[in-house]
């Protein structure tokens, strides 16, 4: 093995482990409000580098696949499209698209 492909696999290696982990630091609830209203409540559970549920206004829902990265997160639910994007250690931008309606929200791990 050369030195160079020693380096190229070390590398590859390292930078695989280091997207796992920094993806497995999403684990827990993130909770927020749509809009900022607190009538839209909010929070989504991630376990397991996947979003397992989400909840909305006290009512939770399953969640059969996203896609989580060390910096954002998307999933898909009856045709409403979620994305939340990494800001802080504990905080998170979270955007949803339904048919024709927009919304934010500023979400927190708990």
């Amino acid at each position: 093995m050369t030195r160079h492909f020693r380096w190229v696999l070390a590398a590859a290696i390292f930078a695989t482990m280091s997207s796992s982990a920094l993806a497995s630091g999403w684990n827990g609830t993130w909770s927020g409000e749509w809009g900022g209203n607190a009538q839209q409540a909010t929070s989504v559970t991630v376990a397991g580098n996947r979003v397992v549920s989400y909840s909305y206004q006290g009512v939770s829902h399953p969640v059969a696949a996203s896609v989580v990265t060390a910096t954002k997160i998307t999933y898909e639910d009856e045709g409403n499209n979620v994305t939340l994007t990494r800001t802080g250690e504990k905080t998170a931008h979270a955007t949803l698209h339904s048919g024709n309606n927009d919304a934010t929200a500023e979400l927190t791990l708990q």
